[in-house]
């Protein structure tokens, strides 16, 4: 729970303390933008923009989270790279940064294939139990994003 949710939510989620969360995605202007993976009408994934602060155009990529069974097949670099489309897109972004813990190898290679580079570590900055975790701090930036977007295939001819 602590790996994806810090200390927003407490084991069990109950439906409460989600629409609690997910009320700042109605405030005025919005600090959060939810979104959901769906297989039809079965939701399998989710992940959040959160901490929009308008005054610096950045935002926190947070919450990613892909059903067991559909994990490592590609699903949360699409869902990442959809919530990065987004916020330079729509919400006119500079930067999205997250907080990844050192031991999610797979999450910081899906941050890192996605263009999220890291920026340095927060020394056992987390205490769960009786341990301390290390988190990663990771971004992307929108000229790291747009310079991503010139793909070979989209370069002009002649060019």
């Amino acid at each position: 729970m602590v790996q994806w949710a810090g200390s927003v939510f407490t084991w069990p989620i109950t439906h409460k303390q989600f629409r609690t969360h997910l009320s700042a995605a109605s405030s005025e202007p919005p600090t959060l933008y939810p979104f959901g993976l769906y297989d039809r009408t079965k939701i399998i994934g989710y992940a959040e923009l959160s901490n929009h602060l308008c005054n610096s155009n950045s935002a926190m990529l947070s919450r990613v989270l892909i059903s067991p069974r559909r994990r490592k097949i590609g699903l949360g670099q699409f869902m990442v790279k959809q919530l990065v489309d987004f916020g330079f897109t729509e919400l006119g972004l500079n930067r999205i940064g997250l907080g990844v813990f050192d031991f999610n190898k797979a999450a910081m290679k899906c941050y890192t294939q996605a263009g999220f580079v890291l920026e340095g570590t927060l020394r056992e900055s987390a205490r769960v139990g009786n341990t301390y975790w290390n988190c990663h701090l990771m971004s992307i930036l929108r000229k790291d994003w747009q310079f991503q977007q010139m793909t070979p295939a989209k370069i002009p001819k002649g060019c």
